[in-house]
C-alpha cells in the first residue's frame, strides 16, 4: 500500500513539475519580449535625447568658434588622428562635414621627418601626398609650415629634392615658414627664395643638427618679400654681411647658434644689420666670437628707435660685446635679457658690458633678467638705482658671485629716505648660496609685500657647491613657514635648490 501511495504522489509530482516548467517557458518568453522591447525603447530615448542635444542645436557660427579655439590651442597641427583637426572629424558626419567647409582650421601645418629611414624617396612622397591633401583643404588660403628632421642622418639628395620642389611650389602661399634641418639640407631647400613670396610674414631657419659643424648654408637672398616682417636664423656661424633682406621692413630678428656650448660660433658685426632695421620691435642675438676685429674708433652708434624687447646670449667674452652695447641706443626698451651660455662660467669675474645700456633705458626698461651672469655689488646696486620704472627682476649669477648683499640692498625699509630701489617690483628671483639669511629674505619679501604696489611673486634657488650633507632642505621650510602670512594674502613664492655647481 506504502508503494502505491508513493508512485501516485509521484506521478502527481511530476505532473506539476511539468506545468511548472511550462509556465516558466512562458515567462522566460515574456521576459525576453520586455527585454527586447526595452531595449528598443532606450535606443529610441537616448537617439531622442541625443536629438535634443544642446549641441545639435547650436549655431554654426558658434560651432566655427569652438572649432577654431579647439585647434587653436594645439601646440602644432600635425596630421595625426588623436589631435585636432582630424580628431574633430572622427566624431560624426555633420562635424566633418563643417571641420572640411572651413579652409582657415587647416592653414597650419606641422611636419617631421623620421630620424632615419631605408629608403628616403618613399618616405618623401608619403610626406608630401599627406601635405596635399591638408593644404588642399585650406583651399586658397595663406599657409603657415613648419618642417623639421632634428637628426644627425643625412637626407639623400633626391628626397631633398622633391621637398624642395614642393616648397617652391607653395611659395606663392606661404606666409609663415619654418625649416629646421641640417645645415647641408637647408642648403638644398632654399629655392623658394628666388620665386616671388607675397604673404611671407615670418621666415625660421634653424639648424637641427645636435653636434657642432663648420658647415653652414649659403648667405640668404629674398628677392621678393614685401610682408616679411619677422627672421629667425640660427645657424653655427652668422655672416649676415652678404645677406639680401629687407632689412627695414622687420620688426621681429633672431640672430641665434643652436648649437653646442662647447665650441665658440662665429658671427659678423650685428651692428651693421642693427643700423637697417629702424622698425625692430623685439631683437634676439647670440654673441661669439668676431669674424674680424673692429676698431673702436670705427663702431658708429645704432639707434632703435621701436625696439621694445632685446635678448642677447653670451658664448664667450670679447671686445665687441663691450663695443655692441656702448653703440646700441634703445629709448624705448622695456624688456632686457643677458644670458651667458659659455662653458667659462668662472673663467671672468664680470659682464657688466650691457649696464651702460641699461642706464641709458632706465626711464622704459620694465622687465630685467640676468642668467648666469657675474656683477659685483656695486655695480649691481649702482644699476638698479636707476630703474624705478623696473617690475620684473630676474638676477641668477654664476658661482663667482652668489653673494647676499643684493638681499640687502633691496629690503625697503633699509632704503634710504626718498630713494627706494626698484619701488615698482612686481616679480622677484634671486640665486643665493645655501648660506643665505633666512631673516634677511623674510625682511625682503615682507617689506615688499607691504608695500604699494606689492610683491606679486617671489622666486629664490639656493645654490651648493658641494654633494655633501645639504642643508638647503631645512632653509627652504623654515622660509615656507616664515612667509606663509604673504603667501595667504596672495604671494606666489618659489623655493627651490638649485643644482650643485662644483
Amino acid at each position: 500500500m506504502d508503494t502505491q501511495r508513493i508512485t501516485h504522489l509521484l506521478a502527481e509530482q511530476k505532473l506539476e513539475l511539468s506545468i511548472i516548467r511550462e509556465e516558466l517557458d512562458r515567462a522566460r518568453a515574456e521576459v525576453e519580449r520586455l527585454e527586447a522591447k526595452h531595449l528598443g525603447t532606450m535606443e529610441m530615448v537616448q537617439k531622442l535625447e541625443a536629438l535634443r542635444s544642446p549641441v545639435r542645436r547650436m549655431p554654426i557660427e558658434i560651432m566655427t568658434k569652438v572649432f577654431e579655439q579647439c585647434v587653436q590651442d594645439e601646440e602644432s597641427q600635425e596630421p595625426d588622428p588623436l589631435r585636432g583637426p582630424l580628431l574633430l572629424c572622427q566624431v560624426c558626419s555633420a562635424w566633418r562635414g563643417l571641420m572640411f567647409s572651413l579652409p582657415y582650421l587647416w592653414r597650419s601645418l606641422k611636419v617631421g621627418f623620421p630620424s632615419a629611414t631605408p629608403n628616403w624617396e618613399n618616405v618623401m612622397q608619403s610626406k608630401i601626398m599627406s601635405m596635399h591633401v591638408w593644404i588642399s583643404r585650406a583651399k586658397a588660403l595663406p599657409i603657415s609650415l613648419i618642417l623639421q628632421h632634428t637628426s644627425n642622418s643625412p637626407i639623400t639628395w633626391g628626397a631633398l629634392m622633391s621637398l624642395d620642389k614642393e616648397i617652391l611650389t607653395l611659395g606663392c602661399r606661404i606666409e609663415e615658414l619654418c625649416l629646421r634641418f641640417s645645415p647641408l639640407a637647408l642648403s638644398s631647400l632654399l629655392t623658394f627664395t628666388q620665386s616671388p613670396l607675397p604673404h611671407l610674414q615670418r621666415l625660421e631657419l634653424h639648424n637641427s643638427n645636435s653636434f657642432p659643424s663648420s658647415a653652414n648654408p649659403p648667405p640668404l637672398f629674398l628677392h621678393d618679400a614685401p610682408n616679411l616682417r619677422s627672421l629667425s636664423i640660427a645657424w653655427g656661424s652668422l655672416d649676415t654681411t652678404q645677406f639680401c633682406v629687407p632689412w627695414g621692413q622687420l620688426t621681429q630678428l633672431s640672430l641665434q647658434y643652436d648649437a653646442s656650448p662647447y665650441w665658440n660660433p662665429v658671427h659678423n658685426d650685428y651692428l651693421v644689420a642693427l643700423r637697417e632695421c629702424p622698425n625692430l620691435k623685439c631683437c634676439s642675438i647670440g654673441i661669439g666670437m668676431t669674424i674680424l676685429n673692429i676698431d673702436t674708433d670705427m663702431v658708429v652708434p645704432v639707434t632703435l628707435p621701436n625696439l621694445e624687447s632685446m635678448k642677447v646670449r653670451l658664448f664667450c667674452q670679447t671686445l665687441y660685446t663691450h663695443q655692441f652695447f656702448d653703440a646700441l641706443h634703445a629709448p624705448k626698451l622695456r624688456t632686457f635679457e643677458f644670458q651667458n651660455v659659455s662653458l667659462a662660467m668662472g673663467s671672468f669675474a664680470s659682464q657688466t658690458e650691457p649696464l651702460p645700456f641699461i642706464s641709458r633705458s632706465a626711464e622704459t626698461l620694465e622687465n630685467l633678467s640676468f642668467d648666469t651672469i657675474n656683477i659685483s655689488d656695486v655695480n649691481m646696486f649702482s644699476c638698479l638705482s636707476q630703474l624705478h620704472r623696473l617690475k620684473h627682476l630676474r638676477f641668477l649669477p654664476g658661482p663667482l658671485q652668489l653673494n647676499h648683499n643684493l638681499v640687502d640692498s633691496l629690503v625697503l625699509s633699509r632704503a634710504p629716505r626718498g630713494s627706494p630701489i626698484c619701488p615698482r617690483l612686481e616679480s622677484l628671483s634671486l640665486k643665493c648660496s645655501k648660506r643665505v639669511s633666512t631673516d634677511r629674505v623674510t625682511e625682503l619679501v615682507e617689506s615688499r609685500c607691504n608695500a604699494s604696489p606689492k610683491l606679486e611673486e617671489f622666486c629664490l634657488q639656493i645654490a651648493a657647491f658641494d654633494y655633501g650633507q645639504d642643508s638647503r632642505d631645512k632653509t627652504i621650510v623654515e622660509l615656507r613657514e616664515r612667509l606663509n602670512q604673504c603667501v595667504e594674502g596672495g604671494l606666489q613664492l618659489h623655493l627651490m635648490k638649485a643644482k650643485p655647481t662644483g
